[in-house]
């Protein structure tokens, strides 16, 4: 979408895939991603990290990202300071008036490519669940997600079946390994 948008010379669909990248591979809330100022992001000097200034209940967090989210900000800066909206107060996703988006004017966006109906929010409920799949640590999903309880980032330890699998295949290895004779 975003090659696309830059073939075409057409911007909203540059901002429409940066929407759709940053929604599913950072995990913001909307109201979050609406804020997000080009400010907030760090990608130099090994950094790779988007700084929320204002999450839910006011509180501030740092979001790590992976290195292709980090070459796609990245390539979208170029693409920006081609544009002239490259300055530190600009938003990272702007509308077609250069203003920011609000967070009901992201979800309309959203809508117009989200398959079956799926809200923004499920972009950060997938990003979420992949993220316990890759590491299975509820801990990093809480910090990244900003939850202050960890009961609330449970949900996202729901077992798929390849989980179950893998663990039973490992538990028949130890099993097996514990009865051989000494």
């Amino acid at each position: 979408l975003m090659l696309r948008g830059k073939a075409k010379r057409r911007k909203p669909l540059v901002r429409d895939a940066m929407l759709i990248y940053c929604a599913l591979y950072s995990g913001l809330r909307r109201f979050e991603m609406a804020e997000l100022r080009l400010q907030d992001l760090c990608l130099a000097n090994g950094r790779s990290h988007l700084y929320v200034r204002r999450g839910k209940n006011g509180k501030g967090r740092t979001v790590h990202i992976g290195k292709e989210f980090k070459r796609l900000l990245k390539d979208y800066l170029v693409w920006k300071s081609e544009h002239g909206e490259l300055h530190p107060d600009a938003y990272l996703i702007r509308n077609a008036r250069g203003e920011r988006y609000s967070p009901t004017g992201l979800w309309k966006r959203w809508r117009k490519y989200a398959p079956n109906g799926h809200r923004l929010h499920d972009a950060r409920h997938t990003n979420a669940s992949l993220l316990y799949q890759a590491t299975r640590d509820l801990r990093m999903v809480q910090q990244q997600l900003g939850h202050s309880r960890i009961t609330t980032t449970t949900v996202y330890a729901t077992v798929c079946p390849e989980l179950i699998q893998d663990g039973m295949n490992q538990m028949e290895r130890l099993a097996k390994a514990s009865m051989k004779p000494a």
